[in-house]
């Protein structure tokens, strides 16, 4: 009887907090871009899985990790780590076993992509460093060996020709080679732009502003499965959402984020029966994650979304 009052308590306040979450995190989107929510419950369901055996030797980090990637194609990971003489990334294989390491062309790694085909094993590294490398966005093989520079090393600015950047946040090569890049982790520029697989810029949005398409520190971006670019605008406390091609605003998120705004945002295609894909958004030094699941999409109308209810906190 008393296992029965307590999962009554335990059901009621479950539901309290659905109620909590609807009220104030609600999107703040245009009518044509309205997210009807419904709920999903997988008490069942075991998303994620803490592996304690990964890495197999933990004395190899060094510094202050502050980003990771996956090769998956490949089976690789790297890791982007800062400190003062220390190796800057790591190379894992997704079993944990360790590789390699580099520390030379790079300062202090903000961002790091793995963009692999399979003629190439790559990885691209935005770099935020004051120093003789700062400034830039870098792209190195699977040894290190340093391949393609953009922007202009050690020196900032806010030029598109030649390609300046100051404090580039982060970037996502999508399937065809373009690039996405938000510039601007507190530097001088607040932007988003779109190169082609030649380093052309096919587009630009954004200027300091709090408006539609203006930004306020740039801090993350993703490309989804439907042609849209999603950036954590930290310091707006929102999400913003772009046509892939043309780079015209769709919406924006908000009201959903702690007081230091979105940190980062990534997509995933769902391995889950009932999704097509979903999205992760960490928010706060509580590095608050919300998998939030779209089965479909159409002529920028949401439909049938899901709030996956196993939601999980990390403490740094």
């Amino acid at each position: 009887m008393t296992r029965f009052w307590v999962c009554i308590a335990g059901a009621g306040f479950f539901l309290a907090l659905l109620v909590l979450h609807s009220r104030f995190c609600a999107s703040r989107l245009p009518p044509h871009l309205h997210f009807a929510f419904k709920i999903s419950w997988r008490a069942e369901e075991i998303l994620y899985r803490l592996d304690v055996d990964w890495p197999k030797y933990s004395e190899y980090f060094t510094g202050a990790t502050f980003c990771v990637a996956v090769d998956s194609l490949n089976g690789l990971v790297y890791v982007g780590q800062r400190g003062d003489n220390i190796p800057k990334v790591l190379v894992f294989t997704e079993d944990g076993y360790f590789l390699r390491s580099w520390n030379y062309t790079v300062d202090t790694p903000h961002g790091i992509f793995a963009a692999s085909t399979p003629q190439e094993k790559s990885v691209w590294i935005t770099d935020v460093g004051s120093g003789f490398y700062g400034h830039t966005i870098k792209k190195y093989n699977s040894f290190g060996d340093l391949v393609q520079v953009l922007g202009t090393p050690g020196k900032k600015g806010t030029g598109l020709n030649p390609l300046q950047f100051d404090n580039p946040a982060e970037l996502h090569v999508d399937d065809t080679g373009d690039i996405y890049i938000v510039d601007g982790d507190g530097g001088l520029n607040n932007r988003l732009i779109k190169l082609s697989q030649d380093f052309m810029i096919l587009w630009l949005r954004g200027e300091n502003g709090t408006g539609p398409a203006k930004f306020n520190i740039p801090h993350s971006v993703t490309v989804d499965s439907t042609g849209r670019v999603w950036v954590a605008d930290r310091g707006n406390k929102r999400l913003q959402v772009f046509d892939k091609d043309t780079g015209d605003w769709l919406g924006e998120w908000k009201n959903c984020f702690s007081e230091e705004g979105p940190s980062a945002v990534s997509w995933h295609m769902a391995e889950l029966p009932d999704l097509l894909d979903f999205y992760h958004f960490a928010s706060g030094n509580d590095c608050t994650a919300l998998l939030i699941g779209l089965t479909r999409f159409e002529h920028h109308t949401f439909h049938q979304q899901q709030i996956i209810t196993d939601v999980f906190y990390a403490t740094q």
